[in-house]
């Protein structure tokens, strides 16, 4: 019995492709989608670039911001009334600042010259300068027989070079046997010097502290002398190292003898500059017994100085 003949056009039923019109509509369809999408990327990218353009063009046509210069020490402080208040930002740490040591008892000026006395002893060119007394007895060796003879009155004057000393002196007996670093156990005067009394005022002496002696010698064979001490950071004080170039002299008189010196700011490593305070304590020495070296009395213009102690001394406000 044979098979039924197959009818090939059921094989294919179904499977028949579609029209070439529906073929041609999605072709067209696709590429109009395909340029659409290459159009938008392609201005996404344009604006991009154009966008990059315009930053860079605007960052190097910027004008250049002036950044703030330090102050002139002579700049104006005042601010213009009509300025507007500016809020700060931020809080800044406030840096602590040296509050002055007031000048209390024992303050002394010494006023600049422009003609500087001539150091003979003789105080004939120091009219008119400020004077200060040494009327405070401080010191007296056990044994001293309490005669008071000794009274010392002080002028000071001021250049860029030297602090000028000129000292008047009463005393019934001259006596100064002594040299060198011991000259201070004769008839004598001396300063003590706190050149930063507002940095480290104390009661304990450190290396800014100086004592300067002065000597007018023995008025018949040794001369006027001087000799510089310094303070030590253990509260001592000791010769100076390097000596001093003080320039000294002296002229004896009929109730005791007079005194004219300079002494460089450079040994006692100031700056001088008007309106500078330091410390200052202006003190004379008595020896009264022929063939001796013995501070038998000390005079001081502070009523309470004592030589460690630089919160007893005075103070020189230079002007």
């Amino acid at each position: 019995m044979h098979d039924p003949q197959r009818n090939l056009d059921d094989d294919w039923a179904g499977l028949e492709p579609e029209s070439r019109d529906g073929f041609q509509t999605m072709l067209y369809a696709g590429i109009g989608i395909a340029l659409l999408f290459g159009v938008i990327v392609c201005g996404a990218a344009a604006y991009f670039f154009w966008s990059q353009f315009q930053d860079r063009t605007t960052a190097e046509d910027a004008p250049a911001i002036a950044l703030p210069t330090a102050v002139e020490d002579d700049a104006p402080t005042e601010v213009p009334t009509d300025s507007p208040e500016i809020a700060p930002t931020n809080t800044l740490p406030v840096t602590a600042v040296a509050t002055s040591i007031p000048l209390g008892s024992g303050a002394i000026e010494a006023s600049f010259t422009a003609a500087p006395p001539t150091i003979d002893g003789n105080l004939s060119d120091w009219p008119g300068a400020t004077a200060a007394s040494s009327t405070n007895r401080v010191y007296s060796v056990a044994g001293w027989d309490g005669s008071e003879d000794l009274t010392a009155v002080w002028q000071l004057a001021w250049d860029n070079g030297n602090l000028y000393v000129a000292v008047r002196v009463t005393d019934d007996t001259h006596v100064q046997t002594a040299s060198g670093n011991q000259i201070f156990r004769g008839d004598s005067v001396d300063m003590q010097f706190d050149t930063a009394r507002d940095a480290d005022f104390g009661d304990g002496l450190s290396p800014d502290d100086f004592q300067i002696t002065l000597s007018p010698g023995d008025f018949a064979g040794s001369g006027p002398t001087a000799f510089r001490y310094r303070g030590t950071t253990g509260g001592a004080i000791l010769d100076a190292p390097g000596g001093n170039i003080v320039t000294v002299a002296a002229q004896q008189t009929a109730d005791g003898y007079t005194l004219e010196a300079a002494i460089p700011w450079t040994d006692l490593n100031v700056e001088p500059s008007d309106g500078l305070t330091i410390g200052l304590a202006l003190n004379a020495n008595d020896n009264d017994t022929p063939g001796t070296a013995v501070q038998e009395v000390m005079m001081s213009h502070m009523p309470n100085r004592t030589l460690t102690n630089p919160t007893t001394w005075g103070t020189l406000t230079l002007k």
